[in-house]
């Protein structure tokens, strides 16, 4: 079976938990994010969930899944299977990411 995509759409807290979550449990995730420092931001926040997740469930975890970062709307969320769109609740972000 072939891995699900996710699109992550906003990286700060909520998006990066939402990403960790995706991916610990096999989905790949494409990630868009304006914020120059998404990567480092959205990197340290799965380290932090590669520690505590798996205490969380009684079984092992599937394999990880691939995160890939995206520097273009369109292209994080093209093909994917779910789109988990997080960024500040800010109506003026919430018109260009819908818009």
């Amino acid at each position: 079976m072939m891995a699900r995509i996710a699109a992550v759409v906003g990286g700060g807290v909520i998006g990066g938990g939402w990403v960790a979550r995706f991916l610990l449990n096999g989905w790949n995730v494409h990630i868009f994010d304006a914020d120059p420092e998404a990567e480092r931001k959205i990197t340290e926040v799965v380290d932090n969930a590669r520690r505590a997740l798996p205490s969380l469930y009684d079984r092992a975890l599937p394999p990880e899944g691939a995160l890939i970062f995206f520097d273009n709307l369109e292209e994080a969320v093209t093909d994917a299977d779910w789109i988990q769109e997080s960024v500040p609740e800010r109506l003026d972000l919430k018109h260009k990411v819908h818009g």
